[in-house]
């Protein structure tokens, strides 16, 4: 059925060139083709493959550097990365949504109109569903900033009041040292 060309599979050997690059740094297309042995704009499954395995057994992955290669990208990135593909999938799923809803149901039968309306009903539900939580997130994102924000006030007010308090002491001839300080010889 299927043959590997060569001692290994083309993806294991990309896998093994992206595995050894360091962070920031470019495998490029002409390495690619190298180490293929042909022209890897031909046919970039291998590639795929690689990305997936690299992904789930070095925990890095890479980005599309136009007309050069793929870059290894710093953990950091991984994050806007993410958020990227995230953003990429909410438009695709409106989209999947318009394309249920825009379809002229008297061109179908009566079990293909059935099974358009439930998917169309279905990819409402999901696209509703990634709306609450997204809007729940934010408020979540929200409350997280309030919180972090009172809380620094309230440390540094509290650290204000510490600092008189170690002053009052000073000034009365007592010692602000703490009782485990005072433990010490």
């Amino acid at each position: 059925m299927f043959e590997i060309k060569g001692d290994r599979a083309q993806w294991v050997l990309v896998y093994d060139a992206l595995a050894a690059l360091e962070v920031g740094k470019v495998l490029t297309y002409e390495k690619l083709d190298a180490i293929l042995k042909r022209d890897f704009r031909e046919d970039r499954s291998p590639i795929y493959r690689a990305i997936r395995q690299l992904e789930i057994e070095d925990h890095r992955t890479v980005v599309s550097v136009r007309n050069e290669g793929y870059r290894v990208i710093e953990a950091r990135e991984h994050e806007a990365l993410a958020r990227h593909h995230h953003k990429k999938s909410r438009r695709q799923l409106g989209k999947a949504v318009d394309k249920a809803a825009s379809a002229n149901r008297s061109a179908l039968t009566a079990d293909e109109r059935k099974r358009m309306d439930g998917l169309e009903m279905n990819l409402r539900q999901h696209s509703q569903m990634i709306r609450r939580l997204e809007q729940r997130d934010e408020q979540r994102q929200s409350e997280i900033k309030t919180l972090r924000r009172e809380t620094s006030t309230d440390f540094a007010e509290m650290s204000e009041r510490l600092d008189h308090l170690e002053d009052l002491l000073t000034r009365h001839g007592k010692s602000s040292a703490t009782p485990s300080d005072s433990l010490t010889p």
